[in-house]
């Protein structure tokens, strides 16, 4: 039975960025032995609170006492060695060309500091990985591995450093069902050995599953703190918005006409990891396209785009043939794309939120070569005001803003070209519920308007609220394409990967 001692108290936390408060004066405790779930809308404080509790910067005012200690030098490592707190953030910080055994005990290593004992290193890191129930090869490269097992290792090196407490930030956004499965195995393994765990994410069966107690923030506030079974979804979306959502029903799946001609057909395209797809989608279409993290689906957006080279294969734009495909080519040809790494392949992290959404229109607000920054910035304000971007200012850096709505300026960025064909990958991955209705809505608004849609993710759910077709590959070939209306998750993973539908329904909830 889990403690009902607080482990770590949090007292009137606040956190300023310049005229921005972050935090305002946030108070509660994290049990020790639980699993605490920190939820709250894009902007509502979580990153800025979870980075105060890892130490990555310091609160403005406040405490946070752990084990009755307060935490007086806010800094990774000194909160590690003496308070014992340690996080697994979203963009994971591994050695790349070193060994599993050297990440894991990097700083700590066996023998001496100038020549540290590679095999003590391997035994030690090889009984931590079996304390755990980790299948890993402490020899093996961290670059070989996938992320999945990468945020494993990150996990397994918090504890060999004494971790007590936890924190894992939306650790299951870039994951499979089955990787996640298997992290989800780990935390249970944790809990039992008397961790505790700070769980944030926006997935709410996640939350209600793996979580004791939740903590709910809103605007930079605490506004409400819960035991899992005295609250329901509909109670803990209601206090992250501040109203009752009203409930979204998605898409409502209309069949194009036959004799619509195609505003993109690609034709036996094949490049990295994908060969001779085929398909097209009409105007006022939106295709989903499903798969496995290795099915080749995002790869295939970056050919078409232009991004990526393509070594055989055709595609047809608007009825003509496009040869000499580029992204500068394509935004010529109001062919956007918004890929799903938001952070290396999206946002333009030295400029400003205006200039992300308007970059690819300086041309256009130029002359004689000169940007002319107020009708720019005017036509910035707009889109982002029809995105609903939450910024201080269109002045404020791109990185100051939420995950949630860096997406939506970047959703802005390319509703400035009028795109008439629109390609997104992950287009909701680590946005919270309400930003996740919004973008779909502008989605089905374009789609009213006639711009031709292709949505890739890894969310099941999502392709079957947010689109019209839904087509599946698998090992980089178009494996089926389904009516989504008729669709289920059954049937959209038996394609992906050529299983059963009834195997996968039987086995559904075993996990």
């Amino acid at each position: 039975m889990a403690s009902a001692t607080p482990l770590v108290e949090i007292r009137e936390l606040s956190r300023n960025f310049g005229p921005v408060r972050a935090l305002d004066d946030v108070s509660f405790d994290i049990v020790e032995g639980e699993v605490m779930g920190l939820v709250g809308e894009n902007g509502a404080g979580k990153s800025t609170l979870l980075k105060i509790l890892a130490g990555l910067q310091p609160p403005s005012s406040g405490t946070v006492r752990v084990d009755g200690s307060a935490i007086e030098s806010f800094d990774p490592n000194t909160v590690l060695s003496k308070h014992s707190i340690a996080i697994v953030p979203q963009e994971l910080s591994l050695l790349q060309d070193r060994t599993v055994a050297e990440n894991i005990l990097a700083g700590i290593e066996p023998g001496s500091r100038l020549f540290p004992s590679k095999r003590q290193m391997d035994a030690r890191a090889r009984d931590l990985l079996a304390e755990l129930d980790l299948d890993i090869d402490p020899g093996a490269s961290v670059r070989q591995l996938d992320l999945a097992i990468q945020q494993l290792v990150v996990v397994a090196r918090s504890i060999a450093r004494g971790c007590k407490v936890l924190i894992l930030d939306e650790p299951t956004a870039m994951l499979t069902p089955a990787e996640a499965s298997r992290l989800f195995a780990l935390m249970a393994k944790l809990k039992s050995q008397g961790t505790t765990m700070v769980y944030v994410s926006h997935r709410m069966p996640e939350i209600f599953e793996l979580c004791d107690r939740l903590e709910v923030l809103r605007d930079g506030r605490h506004v409400a703190s819960w035991h899992r079974d005295e609250v329901t979804p509909d109670d803990v979306v209601a206090a992250m918005v501040g109203r009752e959502l009203e409930k979204f029903d998605g898409r409502d799946n209309r069949s194009i006409p036959a004799d619509v001609a195609p505003a993109l057909r690609v034709t036996e395209l094949s490049g990295r990891r994908h060969d001779d797809v085929t398909f097209d989608v009409r105007p006022g279409e939106i295709l989903g396209i499903a798969g496995l993290p290795d099915s080749g689906r995002v790869e295939l957006l970056a050919n078409i785009f232009g991004s990526d080279r393509a070594r055989s294969g055709r595609v047809t734009l608007k009825g003509a043939p496009y040869e000499s495909r580029s992204p500068i080519a394509s935004v010529g040809h109001k062919l956007g794309f918004l890929p799903g790494e938001r952070r290396a392949q999206g946002i333009l992290t030295t400029m400003t939120v205006g200039e992300n959404i308007g970059v690819l229109r300086t041309r256009a607000h130029s002359t004689l070569g000169m940007v002319q920054k107020g009708k720019l910035a005017t036509f910035s304000q707009k889109l982002a005001e029809s995105m609903r971007v939450k910024t201080a200012s269109l002045g404020a850096p791109i990185t100051s803003l939420s995950g949630g709505n860096q997406q939506k300026a970047l959703l802005a960025r390319w509703m400035s070209i009028d795109p008439e064909v629109l390609m997104l990958d992950e287009p909701t991955r680590g946005v919270d519920v309400g930003a996740k209705v919004e973008i779909y809505e502008r989605l089905f608004d374009l789609a009213d308007r006639g711009v031709a849609i292709i949505c890739s993710s890894s969310d099941l759910p999502e392709l079957l609220t947010a689109t019209d077709r839904i087509l599946v590959m698998r090992e980089g070939r178009v494996a089926g394409v389904l009516e989504s209306r008729d669709a289920t998750e059954e049937s959209i993973m038996a394609l992906a990967t050529n299983a059963s539908a009834d195997e996968l329904a039987s086995t559904k909830g075993l996990e």
